[in-house]
């Protein structure tokens, strides 16, 4: 089997994304990599991160590069979490989420990262991202969506399981305050 299938059985599963950590505990160099994307069978899509060629995009890519562009252990949070499970119309062009220590990449002004937050990730179409209870509180503190949407949104979580009748009403009393 070669490098590119080596790649491929892990970037399959992970919007065809791999990184630079994930390809060295495969042997291969950072070299390496830049050379297949010069070849053409990977693309740069960010820092440290690589997609390969034949990926075909899908409606979650966007959530799925961003988190891998921040870096090891970074996650959704906030308003993201709400928007890439449907539970709200969110503003796409921010981009919520946080990292449980220090980060020191430069990231776009659209990128909001809180850091020093540490949680237990949940994986919601194989991303990491904040419970969704802990998410709605996040975008409460970011003022990412008004009281109304935040209502509106801890309903539809509840209705599709992502929240359960006790963080729904946890949630309800919360923001009541």
């Amino acid at each position: 089997m070669g490098k590119y299938d080596d790649i491929w059985a892990i970037a399959e599963d992970n919007y065809g994304l791999i990184t630079t950590r994930q390809a060295k505990e495969l042997g291969m160099s950072n070299a390496q990599l830049v050379v297949m994307a010069h070849r053409g069978s990977l693309v740069r899509v960010g820092h440290g991160v690589y997609q390969v060629k034949h990926h075909v995009p899908g409606q979650h890519d966007g959530y799925a590069l961003g988190v891998a562009a921040i870096g090891e252990g970074a996650y959704l949070r906030g308003a993201s979490v709400l928007g890439l499970l449907n539970i709200v119309p969110t503003n796409l062009s921010v981009f919520y989420a946080g990292v449980p220590g220090r980060m020191r990449r430069r990231l776009d002004a659209h990128i909001r990262v809180t850091t020093n937050r540490p949680i237990v990730p949940r994986n919601y179409f194989g991303i990491p991202c904040e419970p969704v209870n802990i998410a709605l509180i996040s975008a409460k503190e970011d003022g990412a969506l008004d009281w109304d949407k935040l209502a509106e949104a801890a309903e539809v979580a509840l209705e599709k399981g992502y929240l359960t009748a006790e963080q729904y009403n946890k949630f309800k009393k919360d923001i009541s305050e």
